[in-house]
C-alpha cells in the first residue's frame, strides 16, 4: 500500500520557481541543505524524487520558521 502525503508534486521546471516563491537563491538553498551548489545543481538536472522531498521538506521549514517570527 502506498500512501502519498505530498499536496503536490515538485516536478524540475518548478523547482526553481519554488526558491524564487522563497525568496533564496540555489546556493542559499545549497548551503541549507549542506551540499555544494554544483551537487545541487546537479540534483535538480537529475529529477530523482529525493530531490523533489529535499526542496518540499526546506519549503515547509522556510515556511514555519517565517510563521514563527
Amino acid at each position: 500500500m502506498i500512501f502519498f502525503i505530498m499536496s503536490k508534486t515538485i516536478y524540475y521546471k518548478s523547482i526553481p520557481r519554488e526558491l524564487e516563491r522563497l525568496n533564496i537563491t540555489q546556493k542559499e538553498a545549497a548551503k541549507m541543505l549542506g551540499m555544494s551548489l554544483s551537487g545541487f545543481t546537479s540534483r535538480i538536472a537529475s529529477d530523482k524524487p529525493i530531490t523533489h522531498w529535499m526542496i518540499y521538506g526546506l519549503a515547509n521549514y522556510l515556511e514555519k520558521k517565517i510563521k514563527d517570527v
